[in-house]
């Protein structure tokens, strides 16, 4: 995966995942301008790329999504560090792409939880990165 660079695909404040999706579609190939319509260049990643993505200390933290349980796994514990998140950053959440049920999407925490969150809500600590395929 290609990770969004600082700016519209990864903000310092939060969206709601509606948002979210809405600003993914609409980025540019670079991923620092949001366009009028939709492109599809970058999107929200599912929560089993993000489980899979995390880190510890710079190094893979071995994370698992098990779509039966709908739990992650870890060989170490993440944290909230570079490149992947932003340690002084307020978000500490994102949004995936991935569906819990209708209303509700699976957010990922800087440290491995993983939660079915409604959909509407925005606080400041929810964000999201885009990203998109090599």
């Amino acid at each position: 995966l290609t990770w969004a660079p600082r700016g519209p695909g990864f903000p310092d404040t939060g969206v709601s995942w509606f948002r979210a999706k809405e600003l993914c579609a609409r980025l540019d190939s670079t991923g620092t301008t949001v366009l009028d319509s939709d492109v599809h260049y970058w999107r929200l990643p599912t929560v089993q790329e993000a489980v899979a993505s995390l880190t510890r200390h710079n190094q893979n933290a071995g994370g698992v999504w098990n779509d039966s349980t709908h739990t992650a796994t870890y060989n170490t514990m993440p944290d909230k560090e570079t490149p992947l998140w932003d340690p002084h950053s307020q978000v500490i959440y994102w949004w995936t792409s991935t569906d819990a049920d209708s209303i509700r999407a699976y957010r990922v925490v800087y440290n491995g939880l993983v939660t079915p969150t409604t959909k509407k809500l925005y606080p400041a600590y929810f964000g999201f990165r885009a990203v998109r395929n090599k």
